[in-house]
């Protein structure tokens, strides 16, 4: 049988032994299972952003993939363990929007409540359902258990949306989803979001931008600051200069060459983008 391949994504920091525990749980109900970290390092707490970097991630694994998602601030309350299956790829962890957010664009199959306690590390408590209940169920998937039997059929999922730019008179309105360890500051626009190129062929400097259809000059605010260009790539601009560009992931950033945006600039994941 093929290594089965689990990925982690999880605001449990790498300070703790959570995650460590988590693999251990999963290796020993299926110990070929080949387990990648996304991300341990997402704000506590921050669903949106879990779901942005969930969402940016899943294309690059192969089907059959289990990804193991914990952002979950309702632990031990009401809300509901569960598993889902969208495109050939599942998905195990908190109902919280976590999934609905990352797999709008995907549709979601099928979901069920992990409620079969076979399934589930005994006497599970009320504060780590990512050992308890998450680890266990994904492990099982891994080990090739139907979904289905983890436990009861959903049709009802807590349901919760990255947020989208929204059009003003002046231009598009967004936001921060992300910054990365670089400091770059990851918005929700998008290369389709710019402006209509100048009509100026001379105006488009770089041919890789002129056959994108993408202009060199555009306005774009965050913070106090206004960015005036936008680049192809980060050594473009000179060294400590605010520059933006479109980036691995289809959406803008804002970035500083050699530098840390978000530090700089003061503003974080949630901070208002306006693009002119």
């Amino acid at each position: 049988m093929k290594a089965p391949i689990i990925t982690l994504l999880t605001d449990f920091g790498n300070c703790d032994s959570f995650v460590g525990v988590m693999k251990g749980v999963i290796l020993s109900i299926c110990s070929n299972a080949r387990l990648v970290d996304l991300s341990h390092e997402v704000p506590p707490q921050a669903i949106t952003a879990g779901a942005f970097l969930l969402k940016s991630s899943i294309g690059y694994f192969p089907r059959g993939t289990i990804h193991l998602a914990v952002v979950d601030p309702g632990v031990g309350s009401a809300r509901k363990a569960i598993a889902l299956k969208s495109k050939g790829h599942f998905f195990v962890g908190p109902d919280n929007g976590l999934f609905s957010g990352a797999l709008k664009d995907r549709g979601i199959e099928q979901v069920v409540e992990l409620t079969e306690k076979k399934y589930q590390l005994p006497n599970p408590g009320s504060t780590f359902h990512g050992r308890d209940l998450f680890a266990p169920a994904a492990a099982y998937l891994a080990k090739g258990v139907p979904m289905a039997r983890l436990g009861v059929q959903q049709n009802n999922w807590i349901w919760r949306e990255i947020p989208k730019p929204f059009k003003t008179a002046q231009g598009w309105t967004g936001q921060a989803l992300w910054v990365d360890h670089f400091g770059n500051l990851i918005t929700n626009l998008e290369a389709k979001h710019l402006p209509a190129p100048f009509s100026n062929a001379k105006s488009l400097e770089n041919h890789q931008l002129r056959q994108a259809g993408l202009p060199r000059t555009f306005r774009l605010k965050v913070g106090k600051t206004v960015i005036l260009r936008l680049a192809t790539h980060y050594v473009e601009a000179k060294k400590g200069t605010v520059m933006a560009l479109i980036g691995s992931s289809g959406n803008l950033e804002i970035s500083i060459n050699g530098g840390n945006a978000a530090q700089k600039l003061g503003v974080g994941i949630g901070a208002p983008v306006f693009l002119y």
